[in-house]
């Protein structure tokens, strides 16, 4: 085989090889989604198992950005402390360990009968073991890449240039973790680097004493790419997380370095096999780590929290309150998080724009409408905003019901738009009175109290139900619709039924007219936030 044929055929390894890893990533995510947050809620109460909780999740998404992205998430939550959550992260370094232990296994006719396994249950029709064969598919397809890339690498011991590189490494340790580094970051994956270690360790390429700060090299470079996406994060919790998670291994790698020859001997003591040497020398930096810093989270947490604070309260840019672009990895989160952000975005509407109504209506001024309409705008940007999220989540493989999850919230989150659209509707008929030097009269407003009670009591309503997805109290505001229609009728039947005061001037008959139909307006628009908001409660019972 050439060299074209060589390098050919190893990229094409670890091409499958990475598509394997992901694969078996996106399968364990959907074959475990619905499991995903009664796991959390129970295993995250106990600080000791927060270990355990980081190396699943690294072994199920194979992805530390991803781990990374459900710390953060449950910090936010309130699901457990920044200090618990340094333990997932510990946790995670482990779980990689662990990977790359199982991929160190000679195992390819078991990888080949995986692939059949899994193409059998892929083709099953149910749903849960579809994608159970999925990471199946990928799991085999790990292991034929890493069989590509092995046979590859005998030839490259025929080149000099590469040899005398490789072995160069094991005399300058220093050079040996910055190529560890580099070249994990520029692949953002630590597992398909030690895959390449190991395929390269098996034709005799590279040695023990080049293979240690290699490792830790690579432990280092996994942290790079988490890192600088966490310098533009909203979120104080991400970069915090972001800088233990390098900060673990920067530190932990500086401690080993002057001790690496005794590491060395100590991981040659545990196996004569190069191949497990490169994963036996991943376990054991990370268990290290673990029992370094582990005792000392909270310490570690609090100092975190002071060197990056959170930012103070000030007027800027609008952007999500709840949603990271970072949880697009993850589906489960980024759909817990929309559910959040539309709630937030629900309570806003209530407390800057609903609330505001009357005041704005019956003032003599354009003040309050001007915060209305405000209000309004911010409405647009989160509606646009949050589409424009989900759009990207849709083209992340989802499973069946968070594809219809996405749905319903992308429904919630129009009928929200529609809602402020009323509301801003409402308000643009009192400044045109006021350009007139007019207000609404009191009486006008008094006959729509009833009215405006009913739709602003229907809408907290459908909030609280948002909060657990509560369809019994979305089922009340169904209930109660018809009676709001009928107060809606009268009102409308009791304007249209007043008469003109005969005494009255004309200038003041056309002015009692132009109330009179101001008023029917105004209750069509409340009437329109009521309809909506039924429509939101339908969502929540499943029936649109």
């Amino acid at each position: 085989m050439g060299i074209i044929g060589t390098v050919v055929t190893f990229l094409g390894g670890l091409g499958l090889f990475m598509y394997g890893v992901q694969t078996t990533s996106d399968g364990l995510q959907k074959f475990a989604a619905r499991r995903l947050k009664e796991i959390l809620q129970s295993i995250t109460q106990k600080k000791f198992l927060t270990i355990l909780l980081g190396m699943v999740m690294t072994v199920a998404f194979q992805s530390s950005a991803a781990t990374t992205v459900l710390v953060v998430e449950f910090v936010n939550v309130g699901m457990m402390s920044l200090g618990q959550a340094l333990g997932i992260v510990l946790g995670s370094a482990v779980g990689t360990s662990i990977s790359i232990q199982l991929i160190a296994f000679q195992i390819l006719d078991v990888a080949l009968g995986a692939v059949f396994i899994g193409f059998v249950l892929y083709f099953s029709g149910k749903k849960q073991w579809k994608h159970f064969g999925h990471s199946l598919i990928g799991f085999g397809l790990i292991f034929i890449g890493m069989s590509n890339m092995s046979n590859a690498s005998a030839p490259l011991r025929n080149i000099p240039e590469v040899y005398t590189f490789l072995s160069h490494l094991g005399t300058q340790p220093f050079l040996a973790i910055i190529v560890g580094l580099i070249f994990t970051a520029v692949l953002q994956s630590s597992t398909a680097v030690f895959a390449i270690m190991m395929s390269l360790a098996g034709q005799n390429l590279l040695g023990l004493v080049a293979i240690v700060p290699l490792v830790l090299g690579a432990h280092i470079g996994g942290t790079v790419t988490t890192l600088l996406t966490s310098l533009t994060a909203q979120k104080m919790d991400a970069k915090r997380a972001a800088i233990a998670n390098t900060g673990y291994k920067v530190v932990a790698a500086a401690l080993v370095f002057p001790f690496l020859a005794q590491l060395a001997r100590l991981i040659q003591w545990t196996t004569s096999d190069l191949q497990r040497q490169v994963a036996n020398a991943h376990l054991l930096f990370a268990v290290f780590m673990v029992i370094l810093f582990f005792p000392f989270n909270n310490v570690i947490a609090r100092g975190l929290n002071r060197l990056i604070p959170d930012r103070p309260s000030k007027d800027t840019p609008l952007k999500f309150r709840v949603i990271d672009e970072a949880s697009l990895e993850v589906p489960a989160v980024a759909l817990k998080q929309v559910h959040e952000e539309i709630r937030a975005l629900g309570e806003f509407i209530s407390n800057k724009m609903l609330q505001l109504i009357p005041e704005a209506l019956l003032s003599s001024s354009d003040d309050l409408a001007e915060e209305v309409v405000k209000a309004e705008e911010e409405v647009d940007w989160y509606y646009r905003h949050t589409m424009r999220f989900l759009a990207v989540l849709s083209q992340k493989g989802l499973t069946d019901e968070q594809a219809e999850e996405s749905m319903n919230v992308q429904f919630i989150v129009k009928e929200l738009e529609h809602i402020g659209d009323a509301i801003m509707a409402m308000v643009q008929l009192s400044k045109k009175l006021h350009r007139e030097d007019l207000n609404v009269p009191a009486e006008n407003w008094e006959h729509l109290d009833d009215l405006y009670r009913q739709v602003t009591d229907h809408f907290v309503t459908i909030l609280k139900a948002l909060t657990q997805w509560d369809s019994q109290t979305a089922a009340e505001i169904i209930r109660e619709h018809p009676e709001t229609t009928r107060i809606q009728r009268n009102l409308q039947f009791d304007f249209l039924a007043q008469s003109p005061q005969q005494s009255g001037l004309e200038s003041k008959l056309r002015i009692e007219e132009k109330f009179r139909y101001i008023t029917l307006d105004l209750i069509n628009l409340l009437y329109q936030v009521d309809e909506h908001t039924v429509n939101i409660a339908k969502v929540v019972m499943g029936i649109v």
